[in-house]
């Protein structure tokens, strides 16, 4: 990744990435968002010794209420920025914010120099912290919205259906099962941004740290910024892979499930979940 300072150590970690996500052609123009749910007194100690004078702004009202989040601290991309611009411009591209008043608005700590707001989708970011949060007893930290373009292509090809969509996906590189063994959840075409589409996310969200909104992009949750990229990238090389196939007339042979089931016995303790797509149709 690109060498890059910043005096919030967070910033320092996520800039790269995001800027990454950019060359990697994941995050066009302002496409996409980031979040990361900061440790509370870290993040206070980082502000207090590098940025002793801020003076939090006011609050504003998330249009779902989030009790589980009061209190948290959040960088966040901001509405209209460009991911190329992270390490170039960091201090406008990202904000830092507090989830307040009992988890039903948030306010600016830090950031978004140009004026501008959390992302249009924060909302979504934070329905999904809150249940991944739950869900990793902690452990998940991070949201990245990318827009993929073989994995959005697969939304055009191939059935609107999680167990399809996760088979296809496993069944292309025998890593796919270890690294997302939680499998591919599949949302409907929705309208981003909108309580409708955070409520259909949510519901998937408890089972899988992985979201296919069709025909818009993946919306992914992990604790870090290695872990979120090395899980997007897999699943891209492995849409990628099947894409291709899709586009010579279709698969001769895949991975067959008895060896998917011997690596998800070999590779256990490398897997965050079970397996749940492995039974035969």
């Amino acid at each position: 990744m690109t060498v890059f300072s910043h005096p919030i150590s967070f910033v320092k970690e996520a800039a790269p990435l995001v800027r990454l996500c950019w060359e990697m052609g994941w995050n066009e123009a302002n496409g996409g968002n980031f979040s990361w749910r900061l440790p509370t007194s870290e993040i206070e100690g980082i502000l207090a010794r590098h940025y002793p004078d801020l003076i939090p702004g006011p609050a504003n009202p998330i249009p779902i209420d989030e009790p589980g989040l009061d209190s948290e601290y959040f960088l966040v991309t901001g509405s209209g920025q460009f991911f190329r611009h992270a390490i170039d411009h960091p201090n406008q591209v990202f904000g830092i914010v507090q989830i307040v008043a009992g988890g039903t608005a948030w306010r600016q700590v830090w950031g978004f120099s140009s004026g501008a707001r959390p992302t249009s989708e924060f909302a979504m970011h934070l329905v999904a912290h809150a249940v991944r949060k739950r869900v990793s007893n902690g452990r998940e930290r991070m949201i990245l919205h990318s827009h993929l373009p073989e994995f959005i292509a697969l939304s055009f090809l191939a059935p609107l259906d999680s167990r399809a969509l996760t088979r296809a996906l496993w069944e292309k590189m025998p890593e796919c099962i270890v690294i997302f063994p939680d499998g591919v959840r599949v949302v409907p075409p929705l309208l981003p941004g909108t309580v409708e589409i955070a409520e259909a996310s949510a519901a998937e969200l408890e089972r899988s740290r992985i979201i296919s909104w069709s025909h818009h992009g993946i919306f992914v949750s992990e604790e870090s910024p290695d872990r979120i990229f090395a899980l997007v990238e897999t699943i891209e090389k492995a849409a990628s892979i099947h894409r291709r196939i899709l586009g010579a007339g279709g698969a001769k042979q895949v991975i067959p499930t008895e060896i998917l089931k011997q690596l998800s016995e070999k590779f256990a303790a490398l897997m965050v979940a079970r397996p749940e797509f492995l039974d035969e149709e």
